[in-house]
């Protein structure tokens, strides 16, 4: 029988961006799917698929969209994997990383009250490791849930902006961003933003806005480009489902918010909590027996929990916005009252605590020895070293929650992640300070940014032991509450600096920001909202530095630089060169010799450097002399023409062996020892002592003595 070759409707599209090609491709890969696409840029080349549930679970209140980044060590190239598993894993923070980006840049374009499950997964082909995927990674995203034909406001475009040598840049390689000053991630509808992501280095308010007005040039730009490729398609819409309450539902609740109620919700006492769930109790009792009539569906508990939500919200926003009144009656532009302190704890290295309103961080210090680095094993890094990493811990009980913890998830991950952007500039260069520093944030009561409080805790458990940081930096978390059109433009809003948690629950952004006096260091936006405009970008960026100026000011009255002083319990690290091609002698066979001389000098840390450079490290200052003089015994030579008094070792016919410091030897022949007569056996007798110089060390690391008389 003849075998028939499957006829195939491939779609594709390119485009040149700054030099490079961008592509689409769907109608091969992933068929099965609800939208498909290959995205390519240069070699990286991912796949992404989007699935929609078509009979989602209708008790949901919320949109269960997920972003799954698979990672594909095969990708790269490389077997992944421990020896005795050889396969991707859980995801690295990497890919974490990426998913997190993609999320909060669509999540914002689905139609409210939307309930449909839906799962993205983006799957690496090929990459070549030279460029970042976040870019690539968002843009195929929102092809793919377009081409699926699930319902979103808008395609979303995405462009990094990297920096050298004052010189903007379009999605710059990887090596472009480490030498440079610059590296801003944005992403949004055309118009618009709804994501930024940025690190830089104290990076000026003016440059960071031309940075930004490049990126929505070549933003509006990539959605043109989607939707040149999204015409060629046939695409069949989805119909999604939704929780919406009716109008009649909330003009019921609205209607149970009495003048009363509203006095519990605002106010400097007043306890936002306590008031919601008791209002929420209250609606469900007097609306008893309409939820218990199961032929009025507009009456569901799902549904009334939106409208109070809903209800409280609109509340909020509404005496915001035109009556300029924040919840706990501070004003659009005030900081919630700080505390600060150092060394809140014994014998850690560091530890800071930043208290600010309702949100208190506390950070920890340890400082290790070089080696001590962590260690990057993923699809993109290969045995990379990190020397300065910072780990955030959101533990149940500082929501008040009563479950256990379970490891790091991705908020934690993500968190984390800006806080130590935020702060790795500021780092002291190796050379200078050869140590580990790992920063650990442990939020012990969260009531709005948390993040930003563990890059202010870090800063006063960095300077409280003596990590001398370039600079200290601050963060601030700005929010915004706005009214919009039919169309979800934004008519009227009001921006709030210091976001507390209540107006992170009814926000319509998340916009963080860290820097020092000098300059911005790190960014980082959340909306709700289909996006915002560049002056509103600006104008929030301008009130941030001054918030967050005024909370550095005030860290700085309890610690203002790091301290000279080390804490007795952090390791001291003493670091010295020996000749390369000594490293293998002094480490031995099998690590014999370097064993040896850690445990002689009762246990210190010892590493090497490619270079020569060596680092001992220890808490006692005596083992690490006691190691380095281990290792400079059987490292360094001896100085030629220096003259030495020690001791014959042993007698020969053709000259004398004498101790040498260091433990070495030399040889002083018969024609060296100036004897007029007589033998060197009648002369000398082991133990005598002797002055010799030492003349040359041959190849073979063997000394040559003249006697001095």
């Amino acid at each position: 029988m003849a075998v028939t070759k499957r006829e195939l409707n491939v779609i594709s599209h390119s485009f040149e961006w700054e030099g490079q090609t961008i592509s689409f491709e769907t109608g091969k890969l992933a068929p099965h799917a609800d939208g498909a696409v290959k995205i390519q840029m240069g070699e990286n080349i991912l796949l992404v698929t989007a699935v929609i549930n078509k009979k989602p679970d209708l008790s949901k209140d919320f949109l269960p969209l997920m972003i799954d980044w698979r990672e594909m060590y095969s990708a790269a190239g490389r077997i992944a994997g421990a020896a005795y598993r050889r396969r991707e894993g859980r995801p690295s923070d990497n890919a974490i990383l990426y998913a997190r980006l993609t999320d909060r840049t669509i999540r914002p374009l689905f139609p409210k009250g939307m309930i449909n499950d839906m799962v993205l997964s983006i799957t690496p082909l090929a990459i070549d490791g030279t460029e970042d995927l976040g870019v690539m990674s968002i843009i195929g995203a929102s092809v793919a849930m377009m081409a699926a034909g699930i319902p979103m406001s808008s395609v979303a475009g995405a462009a990094r902006i990297g920096r050298v040598d004052g010189q903007f840049i379009i999605n710059p390689t990887k090596e472009q961003i480490e030498k440079g000053d610059c590296n801003l991630l944005v992403a949004w509808p055309k118009g618009v933003m709804n994501m930024i992501e940025c690190d830089a280095t104290e990076i000026e308010e003016a440059d960071i806005k031309k940075a930004f007005e490049l990126g929505q040039k070549h933003i509006d730009l990539m959605c043109d480009v989607q939707e040149e490729f999204l015409k060629k398609l046939t695409i069949t819409s989805k119909q999604p489902m939704f929780n919406n309450p009716s109008e009649m539902l909330m003009s019921y609740v609205h209607g149970l918010l009495t003048q009363d109620w509203k006095e519990k919700f605002f106010g400097p006492e007043a306890n936002f909590n306590d008031a919601f769930y008791a209002f929420q109790d209250e609606v469900f009792a007097l609306a008893k027996d309409k939820i218990d009539d199961n032929d009025n569906e507009d009456f569901t508990p799902v549904k009334i929990k939106i409208a109070v939500f809903r209800t409280l919200k609109h509340e909020i926003r509404h005496k915001t916005i035109h009556e300029w009144v924040r919840l706990d009656g501070r004003a659009m532009d005030q900081i919630r009252p700080l505390y600060c302190e150092v060394d809140a704890v014994p014998r850690v290295h560091g530890s800071g605590l930043f208290w600010r309103g309702g949100t208190q961080v506390h950070t920890t210090l340890t400082l290790g020895a070089p080696s001590d680095y962590l260690i990057l094993d993923n699809m993109e890094d290969d045995q990379v070293h990190q020397k300065y990493f910072h780990h955030y811990n959101f533990p149940p009980f500082s929501t008040n929650e009563a479950r256990g913890t379970r490891g790091a998830g991705r908020r934690e991950i993500g968190h984390g992640k800006l806080a130590e952007k935020a702060l790795e500039i500021m780092m002291p260069d190796k050379v200078d300070f050869p140590y580990t520093i790992r920063v650990v944030s442990e939020c012990l009561w969260s009531w709005g940014s948390t993040s930003m409080g563990s890059v202010c805790g870090s800063t006063l458990a960095l300077m409280a032991w003596w990590v001398p940081i370039k600079s200290p930096v601050s963060g601030i978390a700005m929010g915004m509450m706005s009214e919009k059109d039919d169309n979800g433009n934004i008519t009227k809003y009001q921006i709030l600096t210091d976001l507390k948690g209540t107006e992170d629950f009814t926000w319509d952004m998340d916009f963080k920001v860290a820097g020092t006096k000098k300059g911005v260091t790190a960014i980082q936006l959340d909306t709700k909202v289909k996006g915002l405009t560049l002056p509103m970008v600006f104008e929030t960026i301008e009130k941030a530095n001054i918030g967050r100026n005024e909370i550095l000011d005030f860290m700085l009255q309890t610690i203002a630089e790091p301290r000279k002083e080390t804490s007795p319990y952090a390791p001291k690290i003493v670091s010295f060169v020996i000749p390369e091609d000594r490293i293998r002698k002094v480490i031995g066979k099998g690590g014999e010799t370097i064993d040896k001389i850690i445990e002689a000098a009762g246990g210190v840390k010892i590493d090497f450097e490619d270079d020569g450079t060596v680092f001992i490290a220890d808490t006692d200052m005596a083992k690490i002399q006691k190691a380095r003089e281990l290792i400079e015994d059987i490292a360094l030579d001896l100085p030629l023409n220096q003259e030495i008094e020690w001791k014959v070792a042993r007698v020969e016919a053709y000259g004398v062996f004498v101790e040498l410091p260091r433990n070495k030897s030399g040889l002083c022949h018969i024609k060296a020892l100036g004897l007029k007569w007589g033998t060197v056996e009648a002369a000398f007798k082991v133990g005598d002592p002797i002055k010799v110089l030492i003349t040359e060390i041959d190849q073979k690391g063997r000394y040559n003595l003249k006697r001095v008389l």
